[in-house]
């Protein structure tokens, strides 16, 4: 298959992991959602198994475990277990804090929203996903009110008002703490439901074959010379004839396969 030799070449560009790249559109037969894949014994690791493409059956590539990056599953695994796992801090913060009332001893626990574990990560974790955004940003009025018992609950208990700090305490687990529950599990029944890999379809020859994505960005024509080998170090380092490119409207960089030899060799 032979691409134009003058003016602009067509490419499909996706992305993976936040980084753009693109394939001839060419070699692109079509664009799916991934079908279940089953596992092969003894390949390598980039292969996850074959898709069964109306009665094709398609050896697929993953393009993450390809470039040394995490699987996009072990990713969405991973963001699951970290909500888990700060869902579970907020129930022993304010255990933590009840006993402290209860024992008359310091709390040595973050009072600062910001400081904890699911502050910090919360302050910093960016998403495209606007659903994701939404139901995170529901989270925040809970998670300062719960934060912020701990000044009024120690404040009661050195006023010897303890009976009222551990009522302002059970106020707190029944109305802020189970409203975070639930959202921390709606949050992650929401990326569960939201994971959609797509798979593209290449053709070569008599050839096909399947790459994993995680998102389509556009089909779009690059001037050819806007094109150029991947700097020689890194294309030896790789093992593949790579190109870069620079997308016409904002100068983003493309990476840009050789899908020949990454594909069909």
């Amino acid at each position: 298959m032979t691409r134009p030799t003058s003016g602009k070449l067509p490419f499909v560009l996706f992305e993976i992991r936040n980084t753009l790249y693109g394939v001839g559109s060419e070699y692109v037969r079509e664009i799916v959602s991934l079908p279940k894949v089953v596992p092969m014994p003894n390949v390598p690791p980039e292969v996850r198994g074959v898709i069964n493409l109306r009665g094709k059956v398609l050896q697929l590539i993953d393009l993450r475990l390809k470039f040394g990056m995490p699987s996009a599953e072990s990713e969405l695994e991973a963001l699951v277990q970290l909500l888990h796992d700060r869902e579970k801090d907020h129930h022993s913060w304010l255990a933590e804090l009840e006993a402290c009332v209860r024992e008359h001893r310091p709390f040595k626990l973050s009072r600062d929203p910001h400081a904890c574990k699911f502050g910090q990560w919360y302050d910093h974790f960016e998403t495209d996903n606007g659903s994701l955004r939404m139901a995170l940003k529901r989270m925040d009025e809970p998670h300062q009110a719960i934060h912020a018992t701990a000044d009024q609950a120690l404040k009661m208990a050195a006023d010897n008002q303890q009976a009222g700090a551990l009522a302002l305490l059970e106020e707190r687990k029944s109305g802020e703490l189970a409203n975070l529950t639930k959202l921390f599990d709606e949050t992650r029944r929401l990326i569960r439901e939201q994971h959609r890999e797509l798979a593209v379809v290449l053709n070569h020859g008599e050839k096909r074959s399947a790459i994993s994505i995680d998102r389509i960005e556009s089909v779009e024509r690059i001037s050819e010379e806007d094109i150029e080998p991947m700097p020689g170090s890194i294309s030896e380092g790789l093992g593949q004839k790579w190109r870069i490119a620079k997308r016409t409207k904002t100068q983003q960089t493309i990476v840009l396969l050789n899908e020949e030899e990454l594909v069909f060799s």
